[in-house]
């Protein structure tokens, strides 16, 4: 299929790169690293990106300014998401062709092409193995973003996902040129005041019920601490990993768009259903979803007891 995916990127002269919202280091890296590799290699072609911004965009790059207009007609890659609930708006569909490049265990039946590889470490790795295989050059840029977005998702190589194949792509971008001290040290940077005593304030405050560790962040706590919903949320899941007896774990985050995010965890227990069932997606041990606020997300803690004990 990477070849048609190949011949559609000749035949369009407009192609747009989205992901989830709230982005994490993969979602960037395989957006950007695509975008890059692109625009060296089709320089006469219209390549944007688009999507929200935090935090995580350390790549010098900020998203283009892309309207509803602009999807008309153009070749649209979707990267690390294939639920239409974890994308920011639906301009896509305004698309000529859609193409989905992830590694979420998810359906994407809205797509013209889906390449979804649930074993692969990130939607980077994949992104790699693209261009790798149809021969588009990979310039270090690319690389860079590339290389940032495995080591993000696969936590520095540690996590389940990490396979031969992982490394394999890894020594293809390192083979580019890129410095990877300056990539470790981009993801390694010091932490803001605030953003130290808000991982306290989380070790303080979080509950247990049975088997579920959680805890519920409110927009209040966030400003008092004055930390973005994104580090309250992503940034914080994995301080709620390693308590002895705890099998699942749950980061409940009011988000500024009014919705409450929420981020699972499992040490070998899958969560991935729970997720889905609030219209969510990700991998059998990290999901994520949206509930509204005021939803009793005492339900969903149960819900995880349920699947712990079933």
């Amino acid at each position: 299929m990477f070849n048609k995916i190949y011949h559609e990127i000749r035949k369009h002269d407009k192609i747009i790169i989205i992901r989830h919202k709230s982005p994490d280091y993969d979602a960037y890296g395989s957006q950007l690293g695509l975008y890059y590799a692109l625009k060296q290699a089709f320089p006469h072609k219209k390549v944007l990106v688009d999507g929200d911004d935090n935090n995580h965009n350390i790549f010098k790059k900020a998203m283009d300014a892309v309207f509803v207009d602009d999807y008309k007609d153009s070749l649209v890659f979707i990267v690390d998401a294939s639920s239409e609930n974890m994308l920011l708006n639906d301009y896509y569909k305004y698309a000529d062709k859609i193409v989905i490049l992830d590694h979420h265990d998810n359906d994407a039946p809205f797509a013209d092409y889906v390449i979804i590889k649930k074993d692969y470490s990130s939607a980077a790795e994949l992104v790699t193995e693209f261009l790798t295989s149809t021969k588009i050059n990979i310039p270090v840029e690319s690389a860079n973003a590339l290389f940032i977005g495995i080591v993000g998702d696969s936590n520095r190589f540690l996590y389940k996902g990490t396979t031969s194949n992982t490394f394999n792509m890894a020594a293809i971008l390192f083979d580019t040129g890129i410095n990877i001290v300056d990539c470790y040290n981009a993801i390694q940077r010091d932490e803001k005041e605030s953003d130290k005593r808000f991982r306290g304030f989380v070790l303080s405050n979080f509950k247990i019920k049975e088997k579920v560790a959680y805890i519920y962040i409110s927009r209040e706590d966030r400003l008092k601490y004055d930390v973005s919903d994104c580090f309250a949320s992503r940034g914080t899941i994995n301080l709620l990993s390693g308590i002895e007896g705890v099998e699942m774990f749950v980061n409940f985050t009011e988000m500024d768009t009014g919705e409450v995010n929420c981020e699972f965890r499992s040490k070998e227990i899958p969560v991935l259903e729970v997720a889905k069932s609030y219209g969510g997606g990700g991998h059998a041990l990290a999901s994520g979803a949206r509930i509204a606020i005021g939803y009793d997300y005492m339900e969903v803690v149960d819900k995880m007891n349920e699947v712990i004990k079933g």
